[in-house]
């Protein structure tokens, strides 16, 4: 059975958190607090008008089917990941709008992202101890490219994620997919359920949905940070696995 497709990717994960809970399993795991669905409802305001020309689309892959060969060197409809670029534009706004951060004018790399060149958007913090996020824009230099947004935190910066990582048909999960990824990404920073440790050769990343780490090339500088809250009064999700 398919998700409802008018509730939110938060409603869902709340849902499936109670679900968890009223059959005895995840008592770690968290429901997403008020504030935090009233900050996406937020984003999602905002978005239908940043993104009002970047329309979504679905699952191609939702009844399980598995692309083909073909499929993972094809690039169908490369404008549709404008809706990236939309969403972090949403975000922007949001936290701008709520007096949560300013908007800075340079960022200083510890891991830069991996495609070259791009837009940077640093939003810096009113809250002590909070880090900066950074969007990075990438839009498409010729008809074989995408935009994409990485999704950095800290000062100096690492990047967390690219998004989309890969534009082809095969690898496409639909819009909700990378919608989903950014808001994730995003909130953890905001949040402050985030803790990142970059080191020659290595990089850890922990959020309360979950954690990455492995080799790190072209590092520029070592860093090390747990982030806080940009909100005051504002309590942040529990790191599995975090520091005390």
């Amino acid at each position: 059975m398919g998700a409802d497709p008018d509730m939110s990717w938060w409603e869902r994960y709340n849902t499936g958190i109670r679900r968890m809970h009223e059959t005895g399993w995840g008592a770690d795991v968290a429901v997403l607090s008020r504030e935090i669905c009233e900050l996406l409802d937020d984003v999602d305001t905002t978005f239908a008008v940043t993104g009002a020309v970047a329309p979504g689309w679905p699952n191609p892959y939702e009844d399980g089917a598995e692309p083909d060969e073909a499929e993972y060197e094809r690039l169908t409809n490369p404008d549709k990941f404008v809706i990236v670029v939309a969403r972090a534009r949403a975000w922007t706004r949001v936290l701008l709008d709520r007096g949560w951060a300013r908007e800075g004018s340079h960022v200083e790399w510890a891991l830069r992202p991996i495609e070259p060149g791009g837009v940077d958007t640093v939003l810096e913090p009113t809250a002590n101890g909070a880090v900066p996020l950074v969007l990075t824009t990438h839009t498409p230099v010729d008809s074989d490219h995408i935009c994409t947004v990485t999704v950095a935190a800290g000062d100096p910066a690492v990047r967390m994620a690219e998004i989309p990582d890969c534009g082809c048909d095969a690898c496409d999960r639909g819009s909700a997919t990378l919608l989903e990824e950014m808001d994730k990404w995003v909130l953890s920073v905001v949040d402050g359920s985030l803790e990142v440790d970059v080191i020659a050769g290595h990089y850890a990343i922990r959020t309360s949905f979950g954690g990455e780490g492995g080799t790190v090339q072209h590092l520029d500088q070592p860093t090390s940070f747990t982030a806080a809250p940009w909100s005051a009064n504002w309590t942040p999700r529990r790191i599995p696995g975090g520091r005390d």
